[in-house]
């Protein structure tokens, strides 16, 4: 349908003009005869547009209550990315969609998606359509709508977690107002791509859709390149009172396995960023290499018992299968520490998470109060089976490494272990409405989680229960029409063997319980205010926070397979963001953070080695955000440029090495025609050197140069 390039909630003032004109030439009727009557009176009649395609605002979130919920009812801070706006500037990964926004860290690596929210680890605190996916792999957007971040614990709704926050992945989905595309690309580096999104309504009651695509690219770094592929058909079924979605989703990675460079280190024992040049890499060419293949099955079906009361359930199956060869850098030696070790590593892994959600959602009301009530129960299945080999791999040079495979010792079995992990879970919710000025957000949540661990090794064996009570409180109050301020408290649970891919890390190799301690505690009070601005044209969030890790554990340096519960660690920080439509046809989204992540309490232990009291938290960068300001009517020229800022860094919990601070400027522009929109996109304009990301001294990895795409969409 056709797009009225209007703020939300102007009126639409020739349409307006046309129908009063024509309600106004009956204000007298007349009878068969022509004589007068009295005149009538008529309604008044009022049309509002809806907001800007190209608005950032989403016009609802579910992450944060799994309800759908305007953003400023929501007592916590929330963050959601458009997948599209990521898209056109080449980003294929969900650390793509995740850079620049405030208070989240990237630690991936070449293996893995993983990050630090609010400055606590979240490798497991992953979503996709609120179905935990903890697995260990890449995440691609290919068949992703858009991406919401809420920030803080959300145990009450999604179980064990680091207590950061939540990163949900909301998918495509078929419908009867989707619009089908076709885009090809190419760009730096040899990349060259297609993708195509069709959308098909089959009747009234049915319609699918399939996404499917494919990529490869080249990369600054010596030998690395990549070729990623999916196909996601998905059908719905719905009849206005009962739905059912079906979605499948199997998606290929297989890339050069690259893990960055190992930073330099003087006479006096003090760490520097890597002497070698950015394109240098330490592993073996024509033997090293990644391939996950993972498929996603899900069926969601929902049914209303009446007009303000609905049951879901949500069955979901993960299944990952990801095998490398990786040689890579490990510690400095020889004369002037200008030699780098290197180990090599094969792996097997097979994961399978099955997981189910029933719930109950309705309306209540209770005199001059109003519920929304969830109801929910969950079960979770977890199967993880990796399996490891290792050797030592020839030493290489610091800056000039060889890349050709060596003759070395054949890779013997490391790990061969079971993990196996099960999840009972009730909770209740309570979105409340007490006055049009004050509202309430009440949750409950019970955890009963089991991890077993065994090593088929040596028959050794862990397992731990957990069973956990986690609450949630936040309330809303609006003296303003414009303006809610909020106040919130939640709290989260980390079980061992919970806090990522269910491993409980070695434990079944050495036969003991090392690792199976008590659980770690995340909690957090938050308090803002979020804003609507010049007839609700632009909308700000304001909030301030601290956000504890208590009981936290800590790995053991001189003993990786000992953990130990070393006490506290603590977040406290305020962010800012401002998103909405500056003008006509112009728009702006942003968001700013400023925190301070440190260890607060470290207990004393002999085999720690130098204690981490008092020191940053690793990986995460005292201040990050962007700015996005971006011209962008419906048809003819568009463009946008903004800025991403990423403060410095420590590399590791000893802070010995931090990565400088660093600003990048990205920029595109095109030309949209009805139903064609061709895309230049530049990023790193600037084309500076700098370090997004790191997993310790050995592995920080180099940023790219300057780089371009360019892109044509077809839209039918």
């Amino acid at each position: 349908m056709p797009f009225f390039p209007v703020r939300r909630g102007a009126r639409l003032r020739p349409l307006a003009i046309a129908i009063c004109s024509i309600a106004s030439s009956f204000d007298y009727a007349y009878a068969a005869d022509g004589s007068e009557r009295e005149a009538v009176d008529l309604p008044a009649i009022e049309i509002r547009s809806k907001r800007s395609h190209y608005d950032p605002r989403p016009a609802s979130v579910n992450t944060a209550t799994r309800t759908d919920t305007d953003l400023r009812d929501v007592p916590q801070t929330v963050n959601s990315i458009k997948v599209e706006d990521v898209v056109s500037y080449g980003g294929q990964t969900l650390a793509d969609a995740l850079s620049g926004v405030p208070g989240i860290s990237n630690t991936s690596d070449t293996r893995f998606d993983s990050f630090r929210i609010r400055g606590f680890a979240g490798a497991g605190d992953v979503f996709l359509d609120g179905v935990r996916d903890d697995a260990q792999y890449v995440r691609s957007l290919g068949n992703i709508e858009r991406v919401e971040v809420l920030k803080g614990p959300a145990a009450v709704l999604y179980g064990r977690g680091s207590g950061g926050g939540v990163i949900n992945r909301i998918s495509k989905q078929p419908g009867h107002d989707v619009q089908s595309s076709v885009r090809l690309n190419t760009g730096s580096y040899g990349r060259i791509g297609a993708a195509a999104d069709v959308n098909q309504v089959l009747s009234e009651e049915w319609a699918m859709r399939i996404n499917a695509g494919r990529d490869h690219a080249g990369s600054f770094r010596n030998g690395v390149d990549t070729t990623r592929q999916y196909l996601a058909p998905s059908i719905k079924w719905d009849n206005q009172r009962t739905s059912w979605l079906l979605q499948l989703e199997q998606s290929e990675f297989e890339r050069v396995p690259d893990r960055g460079m190992p930073a330099g280190r003087g006479a006096n024992g003090t760490y520097f960023l890597p002497p070698a040049p950015q394109s240098t890499t330490y592993g073996a060419l024509g033997r090293d290499f990644i391939k996950d293949t993972s498929t996603y099955v899900r069926s969601t079906f929902e049914h209303k018992l009446e007009a303000q009361w609905k049951i879901r359930n949500v069955l979901s199956l993960l299944n990952l299968d990801s095998r490398f060869d990786n040689t890579f850098a490990g510690g400095l030696t020889g004369a002037g520490n200008s030699g780098v070790t290197r180990s090599r590593w094969q792996q097997d892994l097979q994961h399978r998470n099955w997981q189910s959600n029933l719930e109950l959602e309705g309306k209540l009301d209770a005199g001059s109060m109003q519920h929304q009530l969830l109801l929910g129960a969950e079960y979770s299945n977890e199967n993880r089976h990796p399996r490891l080999w290792r050797a030592n791999a020839s030493t290489v040079s610091l800056t000039a490494p060889g890349n050709r495979p060596d003759n070395g010792a054949v890779p013997v079995i490391n790990t061969d272990s079971v993990h196996r992990a099960r999840g009972y879970a009730l909770y209740a919710q309570d979105q409340l409405t007490l006055s049009p000025q004050w509202q309430l957000l009440a949750g409950l949540r019970w955890d009963h989680f089991e991890a077993d661990s065994l090593s088929l090794l040596n028959n050794g064996r862990a397992r731990r229960t957990t069973a956990a009570l986690n609450p949630r409180l936040g309330v809303v109050w609006s003296p303003l029409a414009a303006h809610s301020f909020y106040a919130s408290y939640s709290k989260n649970f980390i079980p061992s063997g919970g806090a990522d891919t269910i491993s409980l890390s070695t434990a079944g190799n050495t036969g003991s319980n090392v690792n199976a301690l008590d659980p770690q505690f995340s909690r957090q009070l938050e308090f803002g205010v979020k804003s609507d601005w010049f007839d609700k044209r632009i909308s700000t969030t304001l909030a301030v926070f601290q956000l504890d890790l208590y009981n936290r554990r800590t790995q053991v340096s001189a003993s990786p397979d000992l953990f130990v519960l070393t006490g506290l660690e603590r977040n406290r920080g305020i962010e800012l963001s401002v998103n909405g439509q500056l003008a006509t046809d112009w728009f702006i989204r942003s968001g700013f953070s400023v925190q301070n992540a440190r260890i607060v309490e470290a207990k004393s232990c002999a085999a720690c080695g130098a204690s981490v009291q008092g020191k940053r938290s690793a990986g995460v960068s005292s201040a990050n955000g962007s700015v996005f300001v971006g011209y962008a009517p419906v048809q003819g020229f568009f463009a946008e440029a903004g800025v991403i800022y990423e403060g410095s860094r420590y590399v590791d919990v000893a802070n010995r090495l931090d990565l400088p601070a660093y600003t990048r400027w990205d920029a595109k522009a095109g030309y949209r025609f009805p139903k064609v929109e061709l895309t230049l996109a530049v990023t790193n304009l600037s084309n500076r050197s700098y370090y997004p990301t790191s997993t310790g001294l050995s592995q920080i990895m180099p940023g790219a140069p300057r780089s371009a795409l360019l892109s044509a969409a077809y839209k039918f």
